[in-house]
């Protein structure tokens, strides 16, 4: 619960130079609340069994609802001042007439029709009360504080206390642990070790549990004890605005406020010191237990490996991604199951990864500790699975904090690892984290569903941008359809390409955007442009940052033009004759809004690509029916209506490629990468077309280096599994087009 210090609407205020005092016969107001009024006066009443009746209100009769007191200087008619809390049964309407009786004396109380402020009725109880202020606020700090969910009462109540009660000692030191948990230390006169509920002051009051323990200082005053408390806040209250709690300890309640040169402890060091003083520490178990337990707190300091129990914990990669999302290999030995939890942490946030992560057989671990006595008589030689993959993803936090591992052992002590992630995009982490597996390991199906594919279905690509844009000649884009060529590869694919383009009359005057990836751009340059200039060709060549696949080179070329169609090429395809794009951009006029597609063959003429169509059942989303035909079994097909068309060659709208690659998914490969975008493109209801009597030579995209030898047998299904959790799910229910021939 927290509450606002000043509460909305104000309390009256007297004159300014005007005398505080009680009259005869007369009494004064303040508002606490729209239903309750403190009203103060003087008479001749004992104080004992008081009671106080306002205009048709309720009788107030028990000592925690009035509070009376011998007057400092008091007369034959008037020695005691009272206080009473009063419930106005009609709120807008005043006070004006109040009855007090003692059981042997009545009096009757005109109230001013102005009422006074809350800090000037604390004031005139001060002035009139002298030595018995403490006991009078006390007893009106009891009524307004049992409303924690009324702030004007508490508001009132704590304005009393801080106006009339003289600081309890002070708060000397203030720190806040990673779990969130407020540490306090100083010295104070009334804290009682144990149990109590407090209120914090900082900004808006917040009601906090408080656990207190007490030890003995020599440079305080005598008779009085340092103190040590943990206040449990749920993260409400920070460290370093925290100026003072007020609390009910031994009959009353107190105030102790930070002091002018309170020291704000860093969470790493908070742990330390509350070691200090523990050992000399005096409280109640409970409250001993919860000091210990901020005591045993992350210091930024590895305490794994020293446990006193056959348990040892490390980690041997551990990946924090673009979004925040953390990859985390290692191995956890606990042969006598010590370990209750671990848990991946930072402050404010926290994941627990013995519930997800994948175990995974380390050898080496056992042999390691083999021959160390604690751990020799306990190792299972048929259990080895120390190893552990995690993903996780911390929730918020403080993200420029030290993240760490937190062990907690079954009798409740807990160890931390501190971790040092490498920043990387989510593909790479997942290409270097799979890199260290042997491709027989039985757990690496495991890894892959639990860990990889999450990780990277969850991902955000990173957008390919355009860097650098030469024209080679005099590049007019309105001379024909732009053909835009992606290359992953560069000089090795697109100059061959180039030459192709130079024997054939009509791509020899079309205009062509050439776009490869930063490294072969800056290797090939000017190979390429004397390529060009050579064969006299009208070329835009495109430097593309951040590009993973010829999908990404693609769509950066969709943006250096401006024309309504293009016509993409992958850098791999070669066109097997002459005359192929006057046919493409002739059907594709005869189809305005349309994708497309040539036929795709190998070398060996085999089918690699003859449309693409839905699937109904089964785990594969399209079904690439003619793949590995020969070519003449299809030779004979018409302009058909497909699915999906193949993006590597087609005529298609520039404004539809932008769109369907807009948030793709991250793959490891560009083959499940290419059915996504396709699968995009048909939701969006654009007409999709095989163009058999046109066809294209083309092998697979080659994968990099980092993604050769065993990787390359897991991209392909690790990519299907990810396109399946990114798009099943959510278009299970999408129709396909009607299969017909145009």
């Amino acid at each position: 619960m927290a509450n606002d210090e000043r509460p909305a609407g104000t309390n009256g205020t007297r004159a300014a130079g005007a005398p505080l005092r009680f009259g005869k016969g007369r009494a004064v107001s303040a508002r606490i609340d729209p239903e309750t009024m403190l009203v103060l006066g003087s008479g001749r009443a004992r104080g004992h069994a008081v009671s106080v009746r306002a205009d048709g209100a309720k009788p107030a009769r028990d000592g925690a609802s009035v509070a009376s007191w011998p007057l400092t200087a008091s007369s034959p008619s008037a020695t005691h001042g009272f206080a009473a809390l009063l419930t106005q049964p009609k709120p807008d309407v005043p006070i004006s007439l109040i009855d007090v009786d003692d059981g042997r004396i009545s009096e009757r109380f005109i109230v001013a029709p102005r009422p006074i402020s809350i800090e000037d009725a604390a004031t005139l109880i001060a002035q009139t009360a002298a030595g018995e202020t403490a006991v009078v606020v006390s007893r009106l700090a009891d009524q307004l504080m049992a409303q924690p969910g009324n702030r004007n009462r508490v508001f009132a109540g704590l304005t009393l206390m801080k106006a009339l009660q003289p600081s309890d000692g002070f708060i000397e030191l203030v720190g806040e642990t990673h779990d969130g948990v407020i540490v306090i230390m100083g010295w104070s006169r009334a804290f009682v070790p144990g149990r109590c509920q407090a209120y914090l002051l900082a900004g808006a009051t917040t009601v906090a549990d408080c656990f207190v323990a007490s030890f003995a200082r020599p440079d305080i005053p005598e008779g009085e004890l340092g103190f040590i408390a943990v206040l449990e806040t749920g993260g409400r209250v920070r460290a370093d605005a925290l100026k003072g709690i007020v609390y009910n300890a031994g009959g009353g309640w107190h105030l102790t406020p930070a002091h002018s040169r309170v020291q704000i402890s860093a969470a790493l060091d908070t742990p330390d010191h509350i070691r200090s003083v523990l050992l000399e520490a005096r409280a109640t178990p409970e409250a001993m237990l919860r000091l210990r337990s901020a005591a045993n707190g992350f210091t930024g300091k590895d305490t794994i490996s020293s446990l006193p129990y056959p348990v040892r914990l490390d980690v041997d990669r551990v990946f924090e991604t673009d979004e925040g999302d953390m990859l985390i290999s290692g191995w956890l030995l606990d042969p006598e199951h010590h370990v209750s939890s671990v848990k991946l942490r930072r402050p404010g946030a926290e994941a627990r990864l013995d519930d997800i992560w994948t175990r995974l057989d380390r050898l080496d671990v056992s042999q390691s500790f083999a021959d160390q006595p604690a751990f020799r008589a306990s190792l299972d030689s048929d259990d080895q699975a120390h190893g552990f993959v995690a993903h996780a993803r911390l929730p918020g936090g403080n993200l420029d904090a030290t993240p760490y591992l937190e062990l907690t052992l079954r009798e409740g002590r807990r160890a931390f690892l501190p971790l040092t992630p490498k920043r990387m995009p989510a593909r790479r982490a997942a290409i270097q984290q799979l890199s260290l597996f042997d491709a027989a390991n039985w757990a690496l199906p495991a890894i892959v569903d639990h860990q990889i594919v999450p990780l990277l279905s969850k991902a955000a690509c990173a957008a390919p941008r355009m860097e650098t844009i030469i024209d080679v000649g005099v590049f007019d884009e309105n001379a024909g359809v732009p053909i835009i060529v992606g290359s992953t590869v560069g000089m090795p694919e697109v100059g061959p390409l180039l030459a192709l383009f130079a024997l054939d009359p009509q791509t020899r005057c079309a205009p062509l955007v050439i776009v490869v990836s930063k490294p072969a751009f800056q290797r090939d340059l000017v190979r390429l442009r004397q390529l060009a200039r050579f064969y006299g060709l009208s070329v835009r060549l495109v430097c593309a940052a951040a590009a993973q696949d010829r999908f990404d080179l693609l769509s950066v070329g969709a943006e250096v033009v401006s024309c309504d169609a293009i016509v993409t090429m992958a850098g791999s395809l070669v066109p097997t004759g002459k005359g192929w794009y006057d046919a493409l951009t002739a059907v594709g006029e005869a189809h305005v809004g349309s994708v497309i597609s040539p036929m795709l063959a190998y070398d060996d003429h085999s089918v690699k690509w003859a449309g693409s169509w839905l699937s109904e059942d089964g785990d594969q989303l399209l079904l690439d029916r003619y793949a590995g035909y020969p070519l003449m079994a299809i030779a004979a097909l018409q302009l058909t209506r497909v699915d999906v068309a193949s993006l590597e060659c087609c005529i298609m709208p520039r404004a539809v490629l932008n769109d369907a690659m807009r948030d793709c998914g991250v793959y490891l490969g560009s083959k499940q990468k290419a059915c996504e975008i396709g699968l995009r493109i048909n939701r969006a209801g654009t007409a999709a077309y095989l163009l058999p009597s046109i066809q294209l030579l083309g092998c697979d995209e080659p994968m990099s280096g980092e993604q050769n030898g065993k990787l390359a047998a897991l991209a392909e299904r690790i990519d299907a599994e990810i396109l399946k959790s990114r798009w099943r799910s959510a278009h299970q229910s999408q129709r396909s087009f009607d299969r017909i021939s145009a």
